[in-house]
């Protein structure tokens, strides 16, 4: 019997770990509240912002912006505190500017892609 609940315990564990997402997007609302985050565990959720940045005209020179971001996101693989992504947000239609700063990058982004991105990472 003891060697029964030695398997249910450990499948349990298996099975729980592997419930966990392996990425999470962190969100900051810096007009909310600057000093906390989000997070963002749907991988579904995850991907659409993906695609979404994906498909913006990236350029590599320097976009004007003004004062600071509305929003900062990021995406961590679970236990690495290192950063695979690194963006920042600034709402100003019809020239929002968004940077990824792994890449050091920065877009315009604007109509239904900025509408769908920003309620994602609300």
């Amino acid at each position: 019997m003891k060697k029964v609940m030695v398997l249910i315990v450990c499948l349990w564990m298996i099975t729980g770990c592997a419930a966990e997402p392996m990425e999470v997007m962190k969100v900051a609302d810096l007009n909310a509240n600057p000093t906390s985050f989000s997070q963002i565990k749907q991988q579904k959720t995850i991907k659409r912002i993906d695609d979404i940045l994906r498909l913006l005209q990236w350029q590599d020179r320097e976009l004007p912006t003004n004062g600071d971001p509305d929003y900062s996101f990021w995406l961590e693989h679970k236990g690495v505190s290192l950063r695979v992504t690194n963006y920042e947000l600034w709402l100003d239609e019809p020239n929002s500017v968004i940077i990824d700063h792994v890449k050091l990058r920065y877009a315009y982004i604007s109509g239904e892609p900025l509408r769908e991105l920003v309620d994602d990472l609300k």
